[in-house]
């Protein structure tokens, strides 16, 4: 998770901050901000910037046109895996309701001091309904369970909008044991890849792993 402290001022100088700055002075839906707007896409897929959705809650700027800087541990799942140990630009270029459109690409390699090798995990205990003992679990570590559908159990969810979890079309439910909740369901598919719906916000994504379908869907 990035957190307020490890976001860094955008202040390298290079064809994309000046793109930016001409962007961000630009009136919303104006001829030029959509001329510097394709200008600066075009820019990004040049330089290989990478695009994805994510939770405002993950990566903390919703504003289009925004940008900050960031050093990506070593351990880093999700998204920016790809950039582990570089020091990356990342911005916001598409609004949203809960998930937003961000590029991100490499800066630098990150300096020897901000370089984060291990994860500092503080000692939580994790909680899960009795429920489990009722599901087959086809995937186990000690914060989240990943359980099998069984349509002929229901289970509860304050975080639903009816107040239970709504699992027609999809074959398995993703528990968070650091709120003690059901947080999406899922279909697994044969190929590996994780079709994943937010219990709470409705907001429908596609991973390319179990792993990475957790690290993004993952309450912070």
């Amino acid at each position: 998770m990035i957190s307020e402290s490890t976001m860094l001022t955008d202040d390298f100088e290079d064809e994309v901050l000046s793109l930016l700055r001409k962007f961000n002075m630009t009136t919303v839906n104006s001829v030029k901000r959509r001329k510097l707007r394709a200008d600066l896409e075009s820019t990004l897929v040049r330089k290989q910037y990478i695009s994805f959705n994510g939770h405002y809650k993950r990566y903390l700027t919703t504003t289009v046109g925004s940008s900050y800087l960031y050093d990506v541990p070593l351990y880093k799942q999700g998204h920016l895996s790809k950039f582990r140990g570089k020091r990356v630009r990342i911005i916001c270029l598409n609004s949203g309701s809960f998930t937003f459109g961000y590029r991100a690409g490499i800066i630098s390699k990150s300096p020897p001091d901000k370089v984060i090798k291990k994860l500092q995990r503080k000692k939580i205990n994790y909680t899960f309904h009795d429920y489990l003992n009722s599901h087959k679990v086809v995937y186990k570590s000690p914060r989240f369970r990943v359980i099998q559908v069984d349509q002929t159990l229901t289970i509860l969810s304050k975080y639903a909008p009816k107040g239970y979890v709504e699992t027609a079309g999809w074959d398995s439910i993703l528990l968070d044991g650091k709120i003690g909740e059901p947080i999406a369901t899922l279909n697994m598919n044969a190929d590996g890849t994780i079709n994943s719906k937010e219990i709470r916000w409705g907001n429908t994504s596609v991973y390319q792993s179990l792993r990475e379908a957790i690290d993004e869907l993952k309450e912070c």
